[in-house]
């Protein structure tokens, strides 16, 4: 197998510096497109989008896991500035965390190891509302899964650690609906929160 003669590039210069050029104009015209998806700026012409996770107020969520969720949802949605009180909006969750059986050892019929489930269903309202009438709602579930051993209290915590993690996996999807519906309804005319 030969080799091209690369001396094909020298004899039409023309041809490459045009499609370079052309290369660079296409790129320098696309540049202007990008919008990072936190700006503070927004082209729809509404509010940025993290004004509106600021727009939201996580309700207290039941039981261990949902203050789990709840903390972790707060700090995906505003950071280090806390849950916004008096916000325009309210989150409502509910929280159910399941264990199911991995593997079973089949000497002793213990399990060798587990899946923690936890699945939140959620619906956001209008804070004045008495009737809590649902702006939007959405679904999360995640897992994660521990190895157990003879051990009750490695166990426990282990069972723990999984739930947290699953707990942070849901507030992800939670927040990436959240920010679905918020940037839906900024480009539907007439609409908003």
């Amino acid at each position: 197998m030969s080799l091209p003669d690369p001396s094909f590039l020298v004899s039409r210069p023309a041809p490459l510096l045009a499609r370079l050029a052309l290369v660079c104009a296409l790129s320098g015209a696309l540049a202007g497109c990008f919008q990072p998806l936190y700006a503070d700026n927004s082209t729809v012409g509404g509010p940025a989008l993290l004004d509106k996770y600021r727009d939201v107020e996580i309700i207290q969520v039941q039981g261990r896991v949902g203050n789990e969720l709840r903390n972790d949802l707060i700090y995906a949605l505003n950071g280090g500035d806390g849950n916004p009180k008096g916000a325009p909006l309210q989150m409502i969750i509910s929280v159910d965390t399941s264990t199911s059986t991995a593997l079973l050892n089949s000497a002793s019929g213990l399990p060798e190891n587990q899946i923690i489930r936890v699945t939140a269903n959620w619906r956001l309202v209008k804070a004045g509302d008495e009737k809590k009438k649902t702006v939007t709602e959405g679904s999360a579930s995640g897992t994660a899964t521990i190895d157990t051993s003879d051990q009750r209290f490695a166990n426990y915590s282990a069972g723990i650690d999984a739930e947290k993690r699953a707990a942070r996996s849901v507030a992800d999807q939670i927040k990436a609906q959240l920010t679905a519906y918020f940037i839906r309804t900024a480009n539907t005319p007439g609409s908003g929160s």
